[in-house]
């Protein structure tokens, strides 16, 4: 059984989110781009396109083809940079309407500004809002959320229990015995994409970690109108 309502060093229970903050168009060059935070980690993404793609060799004659890559915080990009675009991948090539966009190219570049755990999901959650900045035809809007798990047995049971710990800090993220993040299409109740690390969860421990994940994504989900809300209003009050 998950433990969702420990307190943490920062005053948040377990099962909730440091405030998001998003700012859209911080880019003026960029066909679409957003900055999203959790804290103090924070991710600035940034969209070209639909264009003509670089090279013919990677066009697709039915539909637009989708390149991501991730920028890190210091140095150059490793093994987790390269997981990280395959786990933002898999999320865009769920909602975004490649078909729409025959023989293009869209390219999101994800640079990390600052890091204090959650990285995954908040690159993942800028990308949205480029894409959404850009004006990128998309099915439904997909979230993400990170959950740090903590496994503890019980001496006299010999039965084990999780404490989830929904958008861990970097700190906190060292001392879970597994880090996953999640990105659901709330619309459809459906996961659209998963990255983890440390321990193999078991089917209990993984069935709570989705579910606490599929109800903060829900809350972001009304954040992330809230922001387009503003955005549109900006764009009539300039006109």
């Amino acid at each position: 059984m998950a433990d969702t309502h420990a307190r943490r060093a920062d005053g948040r229970l377990s099962n909730q989110l440091r405030p998001p903050q998003a700012e859209m168009r911080p880019l003026l060059r960029a066909d679409g781009s957003a900055v999203f935070r959790f804290g103090r980690t924070a991710v600035i993404a940034a969209v070209f396109g639909p264009q003509e793609p670089k090279s013919r060799a990677r066009e697709l004659f039915d539909r637009a083809t989708l390149e991501v890559f991730v920028r890190p915080h210091i140095g150059m990009p490793g093994m987790a940079e390269k997981q990280l675009e395959g786990f933002v991948q898999r999320q865009l090539e769920h909602i975004v309407v490649r078909t729409q966009y025959p023989r293009t190219s869209i390219m999101v570049v994800l640079q990390v500004v600052s890091v204090d755990g959650s990285v995954a999901a908040v690159a993942a959650n800028a990308a949205i809002l480029a894409l959404l900045d850009a004006g990128v035809a998309m099915h439904s809007t997909v979230m993400s959320v990170t959950v740090g798990v903590r496994l503890v047995e019980e001496p006299t049971s010999g039965c084990g229990s999780a404490t989830l710990l929904l958008d861990p800090m970097a700190a906190e993220e060292r001392i879970c015995d597994a880090v996953v993040t999640v990105s659901m299409d709330s619309n459809r109740g459906v996961l659209v994409s998963s990255l983890s690390s440390g321990l193999a969860l078991d089917a209990l421990a993984w069935t709570d970690c989705i579910g606490a994940a599929s109800r903060a994504c829900t809350v972001l989900e009304a954040f992330l109108r809230k922001t387009m809300e503003k955005r549109l209003e900006a764009i009539m009050n300039s006109a």
